[in-house]
């Protein structure tokens, strides 16, 4: 191990790598010090492991799985049916689907269409007509008590009208301002008295 307590990238590639393949025939093992002693503590380690490890008394039997499969399943009880009574409810099941779809077709008699006739043709679609132009007509007066209303608020009060007339109230206060504190009285006066003709 190394003596600092941190491993190298190139020791970790190089254990990464023997672990992946199972071998350790490396040039870099051979001239690295920490790795032949994280290899030889891994040998030490393994060789204590199969020391103390209890020896098995008996092999395992090859069927062991499909012998404790069978058990359960001669344990575990099942219903058994008589082929008489599966035979009786089959019956039973398809009588009572047939029965079933005798009464729907009964309740639900099938009827001939009857073609109407080019008078009753030509009335039908002549009051069709005449409501698709009343729901036309609906359609259009709701849509306009919607939007009228609306567009006309918007145009007597228009924002941006609002905002033209501030930004301008603004910049004659400042003009005023800068008129009365930096340019000589009189023509302080005459500025003045152009912006604002109510203090002359």
């Amino acid at each position: 191990m190394s003596s600092h307590g941190k491993i190298r990238f190139s020791c970790r590639v190089v254990r990464l790598r023997d672990a992946m393949t199972g071998s350790r025939a490396s040039h870099h093992v051979t001239h690295c010090a920490d790795c032949q002693a994280y290899y030889r503590a891994t040998d030490t380690l393994v060789h204590q492991l199969r020391a103390t490890a209890p020896h098995r008394s008996q092999p395992t039997p090859d069927d062991l799985a499909q012998r404790i499969a069978q058990a359960v399943r001669q344990s575990t009880p099942q219903p058994r049916r008589s082929r008489a009574l599966s035979t009786f409810t089959a019956l039973a099941g398809a009588a009572a689907v047939f029965a079933f779809s005798f009464y729907i077709v009964r309740q639900h008699p099938t009827k001939r269409p009857v073609e109407p006739s080019p008078e009753a043709l030509a009335s039908a679609s002549k009051i069709d007509v005449t409501q698709l132009e009343a729901n036309i007509d609906s359609f259009r007066n709701r849509l306009l008590a919607s939007v009228q209303p609306s567009a006309e608020k918007l145009a007597t009060d228009n924002p941006l009208t609002q905002e033209l007339a501030s930004v301008r109230t603004d910049a004659r206060t400042a003009l005023g301002f800068l008129a009365l504190n930096f340019l000589p009285s009189d023509s302080a006066r005459q500025i003045e008295a152009r912006i604002d003709p109510t203090r002359s």
